[in-house]
C-alpha cells in the first residue's frame, strides 16, 4: 500500500513539474488566454447589464481583471455556506457591494478551475511582503509647538499667493422695480374766418406723468405702489366766460400690499385716493363743478387678489374687495359742488360695501400698449364704476400718440345729471400726440 501511495504521489509530482515547465517554456497559451478573454467578456457584461453604468467598470469588480493573481476568497465562497443573520441591520449600500464582491467571485472560480495554468501568484505571496514605512510623526506636542513658532506669520494671503488685492463687494438684490413716464401732447385746429362751414380755432394740450414703485420678493410678499397726474386745457373761443377749459383733471395714488396664499392669489389690502388740481366750469356757466379736494374720495378695501405671471412684461391683476369703504370728502363751501356730488349741508360722507378693481398692461404690438383699468363699488345704497381704456403709439422713443375713452357710471347724483339716451352713464373720449418719455 505504501509503494502505492509513494507511485501516485510521484506521478502527481511529475505532472506539476511538466506543467511548471510547459508554463516557462511557452508564455503565452493560446487556448487559456481565449478562455479567459472570454470570460472576462462575459464578465463586463453583466456588469454593464446589472450596474447601468456609461463605460465605467465599478472598482468592485477590479478583481477579476488582476492578471495572474490568485484570490483565495474565491474558492472560500465556493465551498462555504454563511447563514447572515444580521440581514435587517445592513444599509443598501452594504447590500450591493456584497452582491457585486459576491459575483466578481463566482466569475474568478470559473477561470480557476477552467484555466488555472493562467495564474502565476497567489494573494498571500503579497500579504508577507513588508510595507513601505513613512516618516516617523511628531513624538511630542513640544515638537509640534516648535514647527508651528518657527513658522513664518501670514499677515496678508498675497504673501502666499502672490495675487493682487480684490476687493470683494457683496450685492444684495434689489426686490424693487421702479418705472415711469412722461407725456406731453398737443392738439390744433384752425378755421380762416371766410371758411365756408365756420368752425372755431381750439388748441388743446395735455400733460401726463405716471410713478411706479412695486416690491416682490420672489417668495409671499408684494406690494404696488403707483402715482398718476394728468391735466388738460383747451381753449374755447365760443365761450364768453372763460378763455380755456379744462378738458382732464386727475390726481390719483394707490397702494397696495399682497401677502401670498396660493399659485396666483393673495390676500390683499388696498388704499386709493382720488381728486383734481384745478376748478372745472362748463361752457358759458361760471359756477364750479370742482375743485381741489373738492371732491376727494378716499378708498380701502381688504379681499383677495389674483394676480397671474404674464409673458413679455405684460401685466394683470383682479381684485376682489368684499369689505371696502369708502369716504367722500369735499374741502369747499360752495353750494354747487355740494349739489353736484349730492351733498348738500354735508362735507363728509362714510359708506361701506364692496369693490371689484382690475388693471391690464398688454403689449398688442411692439409699439402699441394697451393699458386698462376697471373698478365697481356698491354700497347697495348706489352704485358706481368707471371703466377707463388707454391706446399708447410709439413711434420712437420719444413720439407718441394716444387714444383715450373713458365711461363712468355713478347713480348718486341729482336727477339733473340722467340723460335721456346714457341714463347715468358718462362718456368721454380723446386722441393727442406729441412727446412721450419712458424711465
Amino acid at each position: 500500500m505504501k509503494k502505492l501511495y509513494t507511485l501516485i504521489f510521484a506521478a502527481m509530482l511529475t505532472q506539476a513539474i511538466c506543467a511548471q515547465t510547459t508554463r516557462k517554456n511557452s508564455k503565452y497559451n493560446r487556448d487559456v488566454v481565449s478562455k479567459y478573454t472570454t470570460a472576462l467578456a462575459t464578465v463586463k457584461n453583466n456588469i454593464a447589464t446589472s450596474e447601468e453604468q456609461n463605460d465605467e467598470l465599478n472598482p468592485y469588480y477590479l478583481s477579476v481583471f488582476t492578471p495572474g493573481t490568485y484570490l483565495s476568497r474565491a474558492t472560500q465562497q465556493a465551498f462555504t455556506l454563511d447563514v447572515d443573520t444580521e440581514e435587517a441591520e445592513k444599509t443598501l449600500g452594504m447590500k450591493m457591494r456584497e452582491q457585486m464582491d459576491s459575483l466578481a467571485n463566482v466569475h474568478l472560480f470559473n477561470l480557476y478551475t477552467t484555466s488555472p495554468n493562467s495564474f502565476n501568484n497567489y494573494d498571500e505571496k503579497f500579504m508577507k511582503e513588508a510595507l513601505v514605512e513613512s516618516e516617523s510623526p511628531v513624538e511630542s506636542d513640544k515638537e509640534l509647538n516648535t514647527i508651528i513658532s518657527s513658522a513664518d506669520e501670514v499677515t496678508d494671503v498675497a504673501q502666499v499667493t502672490g495675487d493682487v488685492d480684490v476687493d470683494l463687494a457683496v450685492t444684495k438684490p434689489n426686490f424693487w422695480k421702479r418705472t415711469g413716464s412722461f407725456g406731453l401732447q398737443f392738439s390744433q385746429n384752425y378755421f380762416s374766418e371766410n371758411w365756408y362751414k365756420g368752425g372755431n380755432n381750439t388748441q388743446s394740450m395735455l400733460a401726463s406723468l405716471i410713478l411706479e414703485a412695486n416690491y416682490d420678493n420672489q417668495k409671499k410678499l408684494q406690494w404696488d405702489n403707483k402715482l398718476e397726474m394728468r391735466l388738460g386745457f383747451i381753449t374755447a373761443p365760443s365761450d364768453t366766460c372763460h378763455t380755456f377749459l379744462t378738458n382732464n383733471d386727475k390726481l390719483y395714488a394707490r397702494s397696495k400690499l399682497g401677502i401670498k396664499a396660493a399659485k396666483s392669489w393673495f390676500y390683499t389690502a388696498a388704499v386709493e385716493a382720488q381728486t383734481q388740481f384745478m376748478p372745472s366750469y362748463r361752457t358759458n356757466d361760471r359756477r364750479k363743478y370742482g375743485a381741489f379736494f373738492a371732491p376727494f374720495d378716499l378708498f380701502a378695501s381688504i379681499g383677495m387678489d389674483f394676480k397671474p405671471t404674464l409673458k413679455n412684461d405684460n401685466a394683470f391683476s383682479l381684485a376682489l374687495l368684499p369689505v371696502s369703504y369708502k369716504m367722500r370728502y369735499i374741502g369747499t363751501d360752495d353750494e354747487n359742488i355740494h349739489a353736484v356730488f349730492n351733498m348738500v349741508g354735508k362735507d363728509c360722507t362714510h359708506d361701506i360695501g364692496s369693490k371689484v378693481e382690475a388693471n391690464l398692461t398688454y403689449h398688442l404690438a411692439k409699439n402699441l400698449t394697451w393699458t386698462s383699468r376697471f373698478y365697481f363699488f356698491t354700497s347697495y345704497k348706489y352704485t358706481e364704476g368707471e371703466f377707463e381704456n388707454k391706446f399708447d403709439f410709439k413711434f420712437s422713443q420719444y413720439i407718441s400718440a394716444q387714444v383715450f375713452t373713458l365711461w363712468r357710471f355713478d347713480d348718486n347724483r341729482p336727477r339733473d345729471f340722467y340723460d335721456r339716451n346714457l341714463g347715468y352713464f358718462q362718456f368721454t373720449e380723446y386722441l393727442t400726440f406729441g412727446l412721450a418719455y419712458s424711465f
